[in-house]
């Protein structure tokens, strides 16, 4: 419904035209605790597991043709010959079930009754739209992949979770040892890490190399020149490395 009234009409046929910058990123998520989204992780995980046995199952099962018979089985329509047969390969009386379950509980997770209409959806979604631009307007930003997106956009905001900086964690005592992280053994996984700590803050291979446990200098200091020619790092005249600052697109919420 957000997606049809947001992203507007195109062509002849006039067909749905689905733009990101109106559809996606303006889209109110909700932000329900830990517990219930894991309860609908688990439910879009049975879902996905559900279609993709199902299209596996037999070469006449499509996508379309499974979600064909849910919207008969919903409107109560009788279905044709070809969709009964596809209604038994892919249990779409489970699908059905298993999309009733994950709208249940996102419904959940914004706090609202369930079922509803898609106009009174679209109305509250709308609103609740609104409430976020406000809320943004104060600073109050509710990401979505917070472990993503604010390295990338707000890395000041990541600057500040990090607590201890590396020369704390560096001078740590004995004791604190085991609490630094362990220097990662995959290559990518390093040059992960090193992009990670310079978006925090800058920072020095020294540095950098004393925050994690079996981390060597000059493995280190390969991986922030790589970075660096890559484009992602740039080296300071004092010799720290630190992430390239993004910019990030004007618009709403």
């Amino acid at each position: 419904m957000w997606a049809l009234a947001t992203g507007g009409r195109l062509g002849v046929g006039n067909d749905p035209r689905y733009n990101k910058t109106l559809c996606f990123d303006p889209f109110p998520f909700p932000d329900p605790p830990p517990e219930l989204r894991q309860r609908i992780a688990e439910a879009a995980e049975r879902l996905d597991r559900h279609r993709k046995e199902a299209l596996e199952r037999d070469e006449r099962v499509t996508m379309t043709g499974m979600y064909n018979v849910v919207e008969k089985l919903r409107s109560g329509e009788p279905p044709t010959p070809k969709e009964r047969a596809v209604h038994e390969l892919a249990a779409c009386g489970v699908l059905r079930d298993l999309h009733d379950e994950l709208d249940r509980l996102v419904a959940e997770a914004y706090g609202w009754p369930w079922p509803m209409s898609d106009e009174e959806i679209l109305e509250r979604l709308v609103r609740l739209h609104d409430e976020r631009v406000e809320e943004e307007k104060r600073g109050v930003i509710r990401w979505l992949r917070p472990e993503y997106q604010i390295p990338r956009f707000a890395p000041e905001a990541a600057a500040a979770e990090v607590g201890l900086g590396l020369e704390e964690a560096a001078a740590a005592s004995p004791g604190g040892e085991e609490e630094r992280p362990a220097w990662p053994e995959d290559v990518i996984a390093q040059l992960a890490a090193v992009r990670d700590a310079a978006t925090a803050r800058a920072v020095t291979p020294e540095e950098l190399a004393a925050a994690f446990r079996g981390a060597r200098r000059d493995v280190v200091a390969r991986h922030l020149e790589t970075l660096a020619v890559l484009g992602e790092l740039t080296r300071r005249e004092d010799g720290r490395y630190q992430r390239v600052a993004e910019p990030v697109a004007a618009g709403g919420a």
